[in-house]
């Protein structure tokens, strides 16, 4: 566009502001008289980016004339125009933003453009669908932290819901190409940020969007982790159905070395896709809950993905140790160093396996980008920081390493030299904290202004924490305060009020420091540290610091009189150091000295500086700062009468004991506390709760703001009362029910895929061998894919749960024939018949979507083992007995079946030894006049066992009607195996 390009080149010609004043209004006169003339799509164009220009210069007030053509633009049917007409209007519609409210702007911009966007989205043109969508990826776009969000109850609700419909088919849709699914996940992220009542309502959306991070496209992939991400945030509970998937992408990429040629970075397989999901995979460890539970351990993760990932870390800690040749793939490996470290700490990792990352770390320290030793010194810092190794390898390698990390100390960036800082805080040991503080303290004085502060404080803690010596803990301290003069610009002390009050409250509480810090102060007084000898420019502070004027106020004033009996330290002497530094102080220090001075004049009227005191008072009687002028009246009225000096005695008192014994220096570290603290990521939980509470019409008057003192915030992702009641898919129970009666069978099956089952039973013990088979294969030679475990949700209480549920092995993700999956159960406690757990499935199959909620008994009754009853005698003996300790309301259960079939006495004797009883006794087949059975057995939990016995009776001639009795040595123990054994019997549920 050459009138453009003139039209730039005049405005930066400009001689003045007038000038380019004067040559915009000349311009837009000139746009406005062609906007009304009939003007073809290039002069369209043209046009409206010269607007856009102007726009742009800051000339906002006179271009809303431009928004008609951009319509127009926007309406083409040419590519290129319809592209800059979504360009202009992302620039030209902010026009009004700073007079509007964020969502007043966001809805005012979405009823100008929704029309358009629903053409555009509807269109059959790729490249039209993804310019709609990356319209509303980029103007739509809020952060998560924003409290900005639609409610069913606005104006545009259902504009918002239809533009969310559209975009979600887009990422589900499996005839997608890759980029129009890269730009709709990223849009349908931005969308649901605004609304995310349309994801807490639609659950059924979140299992097809955790499938996008096993795409085949590795872009799509990359694309889709902010929205799981996000989700996973809302709905905590999601976080261990997708590590799985997770956990196989990254080992077939780092480890099988699975990945198609144009993804690899020189010799890296798609670093940034590796780099992505294991930072992924830390923030699902950093996530909490509401309660502030973390969301996921290793505990909860199965073996094998346990174990993918730490070979994917193993592997990537050993590829960057190796000297990799060429700067692009040094870059790669050592992004992927960076967070596989940081997700090492995680997975407890090996004694070897962590020197092996600080190795390769260590040698990025020599690296001469500055970005890569600040990130080498950040990964440090955290593999340190949150390890909970404590191997002495880890710490001689720091040690040996020490030099390097002191000469980064002066490195020539800021960063790194806060890094470097942070790092030796981190690393400091019993066994190196006289080497780090003692170099720190040689560093002080050269350091740069900005890290005085951080630095101080540092060594003050580092001090407290490690001093074993109350000699060595005063002299470095007192050390720091005589180095640590001088302040910044703003005129504040580079050692912080809380470094200097730490020291006098650790004197004044032990008696033994006392007579030792007045003799170092005095020292210190007469001659303070000189700062070593440095290579640096920077000239070291002169003078007395006044943070050690001021210990010496406290402590000579307390305690002083305890060493004036000793050569060299007489209390004249003190006194007129005290004195000469009077005048060189700020006001609050001078007021303390005040208060110090009456101390002296006080306990030693007859020394010659008492004329030099009560001088001073008359003196500072008349000073112009109020607190100075009160101290001195006062303390002058105290000393110069009779009388009154008796009251000054009164008045002088020994400083009693500090009773707060806690350093609040902590609060103060700065960075590293963010990773050495408890760094935790809060989840979207409260954020969903006040949704729904706004969706059920309770009031919105409280912000939906993450607020960890909201006493009314009880949400939990697991909690029965808080969840929706699961689903469950249709023909279930007839699964359910042949795991009742038996031990191996098929547990779910239809045209796609079968389900079979085995049971293993070992006392309270109990585990469930899942095969999974594709029925599909037969048929239509369609394999399985992305078969996912959502959930297995225990209907168990969260406190004192009556069993435990944990996934030993989780089935392959894709199915070509069969494949396994093993759950485990530990039995804790008397188990109700309706807290049976539901196993939630999903896969697709031939390009369509499945899910499965599938129920599967966890009852007591699994877990009988039979008993060696000698008789009837004896099985009557314990009848009774358990009647007598319990009596028939709480021993005893009895309940009558009606059956569809006829059952006989081998009928029933099979069924319960199936069950796991041992038949006592049983009626002949032939016996015409009642079907009568006896079984007993054990029942094992793991806090206590049960006695169980029963009778079952035929109480017609047929044999389709029964009464059974259930006696139990546990107390209401009975009922429930009653009610189970009914079901069995029925087979109602």
């Amino acid at each position: 566009m050459k009138g453009l390009t003139q039209f730039i080149v005049d405005l930066r010609n400009s001689k003045d502001l007038q000038e380019e004043n004067k040559r915009i209004n000349l311009e837009i006169n000139n746009i406005q008289t062609k906007f009304s003339s009939n003007l073809n799509g290039y002069q369209k164009k043209k046009y409206v980016c010269k607007l856009i220009y102007i726009y742009l210069l800051g000339y906002i007030d006179a271009i809303d004339f431009g928004l008609k053509e951009t319509f127009e633009l926007l309406n083409s049917s040419a590519y290129s125009e319809k592209q800059l007409g979504y360009v202009a209007l992302s620039v030209l519609v902010n026009n009004d933003k700073a007079k509007q409210t964020t969502k007043d702007y966001l809805n005012s911009s979405l009823s100008l453009v929704h029309q358009n966007l629903i053409k555009d989205l509807q269109s059959n043109n790729e490249d039209f669908n993804c310019l709609a969508l990356q319209f509303i990826g980029s103007n739509f776009n809020i952060s998560e932290s924003s409290t900005v969000r639609v409610e069913e109850s606005d104006e545009d609700s259902a504009k918002w819901l239809e533009l969310i419909d559209i975009v979600y088919s887009f990422v589900t849709s499996p005839i997608q190409k890759p980029l129009t699914k890269k730009k709709a996940s990223l849009a349908l992220y931005s969308l649901l940020k605004l609304y995310p009542q349309v994801l807490l309502s639609n659950s059924n959306w979140i299992p097809r969007l955790l499938t996008l991070v096993d795409d085949k496209d590795y872009g799509v992939a990359i694309s889709c982790i902010p929205l799981l991400h996000y989700i996973v945030r809302l709905k905590p509970q999601f976080v261990k159905s997708i590590i799985p998937a997770i956990s196989l992408r990254l080992y077939s990429i780092v480890i099988e070395n699975k990945c198609p040629e144009e993804y690899y970075y020189y010799k890296s397989p798609v670093p940034w896709l590796v780099v992505k999901l294991l930072q992924l995979i830390e923030h699902f460890f950093l996530l909490t809950d509401a309660n502030d539970f973390s969301v996921l351990s290793i505990a909860t993760l199965d073996e094998q993905t346990l174990n993918n990932f730490r070979s994917v870390v193993a592997k990537s800690i050993q590829n960057a140790s190796h000297p990799v040749k060429g700067l692009p793939n040094r870059n790669s490996q050592s992004s992927i160093l960076f967070q596989a470290v940081s997700l090492a700490v995680f997975l407890d990792a090996s004694a070897d396996a962590i020197n092996g990352a600080i190795n390769a770390l260590m040698m990025l320290l020599d690296s001469n980008e500055t970005n890569t030793r600040y990130l080498a010194l950040d990964a440090l810092i955290k593999l340190t920081a949150r390890s909970n190794t404590n191997c002495l390898t880890m710490t001689d390698r720091f040690d040996v390493n020490l030099p390097k990390i002191f000469h980064l100390l002066h490195d020539k960036d800021i960063s790194v030299r806060r890094k470097s800082l942070d790092l030796l805080y981190t690393i400091c040991n019993p066994s190196s904290y006289n080497t780090i503080i003692s170099k720190l303290l040689d560093y002080f004085p050269f350091s740069d202004f900005t890290l005085k502060s951080e630095l101080g404080i540092k060594i003050a803690i580092l001090a407290e924490r490690f001093a074993t010596d109350f000699t060595w803990y005063v002299t470095t301290m007192l050390k720091l305060l005589s180095i640590g003069g001088g302040s910044n610009s703003n005129g504040i002390s580079y050692i912080s009020n809380e470094v200097w009050e730490r020291i006098v409250q650790i004197v004044v509480n032990n008696e033994s420091l006392q007579k030792m810090t007045c003799k170092l102060v005095i020292n210190l007084l007469k001659k303070p540290f000189s700062a070593s000898t440095h290579a640096s420019t920077q000239p070291p502070p002169t003078g007395v610091s006044e943070n050690l004027i001021k210990v010496a106020a406290f402590v000579l004033g307390e305690f002083g009189e305890q060493v004036s009996s000793t050569e060299g330290f007489h209390i004249s002497l003190q006194f007129r150091l005290l004195y000469d530094a009077y005048f060189k102080v700020s006001l609050t220090t001078r007021a303390m000295l005040l208060t110090t001075f009456l101390k002296f004049l006080v306990k030693f009227p007859d020394e010659d500086f008492v004329p030099d005191i009560v001088d001073l008072y008359e003196i500072e009687a008349l000073s112009i700062d109020l607190e100075i002028q009160t101290r001195s009246h006062e303390y002058l009225g105290l000393v110069t009468s009779q009388s009154n000096f008796k009251l000054a005695n009164s008045v002088v008192k020994p400083l009693p004991a500090f009773v707060q014994k806690e350093s609040h220096l902590v609060n103060r570290i700065g960075s590293v506390s963010q990773i050495v603290g408890v760094n935790r990521s809060k989840s979207l939980l409260v954020l969903a709760k006040n949704i729904n509470s706004t969706s059920k019409g309770e009031s919105t008057t409280r912000s939906n703001t993450l607020d960890d003192d909201d006493e009314e915030d009880d949400s939990n992702p697991f909690g029965d009362e808080k969840k929706a009641p699961t689903t469950l898919s249709p023909n279930w129970y007839s699964g359910y029910h042949r795991m009742l009666h038996y031990d191996a069978g098929i547990f779910y099956e239809d045209q796609l895929i079968k389900i079979t089952y085995r049971v293993l039973k070992e006392a309270f013990n109990i585990v469930l061998k899942f095969t999974i088979i594709n029925n599909s294969a037969k048929t239509t030679g369609t394999d399985i894919s992305g078969f996912t475990v959502l959930d297995l949700e225990s209907l168990t209480g969260n406190q004192d749960p009556n069993y435990v549920l944990n996934i030993k092995q989780l089935p392959d993700p894709t199915i070509h024939d069969k494949s396994t999956m093993e759950i485990g159960i530990k039995v804790r406690n008397v188990i109700e018949n309706h807290e049976s757990p539901i196993l939630s499935l999903s896969f697709m199959c031939g390009g369509s979507f499945n899910s499965l909620n599938l129920k599967f008994p966890v009852l007591l009754l699994k877990t009988l083992s039979s008993t060696v009853l000698t008789g009837i005698d004896e099985f009557n003996k314990r009848w009774q007995q358990i009647g007598d300790l319990l009596g028939v309301k709480e021993g005893e259960c009895s309940v009558k079946v009606s059956i569809t079939h006829r059952y006989n006495s081998s009928n029933i004797s099979r069924l319960l030894t199936r069950l796991g009883f041992a038949v006592v006794h049983s009626t002949t087949d032939d016996d015409v006049n009642e079907i009568l059975v006896f079984g007993a057995g054990i029942l094992h939990t793991q806090k206590t066992n049960y006695g169980v016995l029963t009778t079952i009776r035929s109480v017609d001639q047929i044999g389709k009607e029964f009464e059974i009795k259930v006696r139990c040595s546990g107390g209401g123990v009975a009922d429930v195996i009653c009610s189970t054994l009914k079901e069995i019997f029925e087979g109602k549920f």
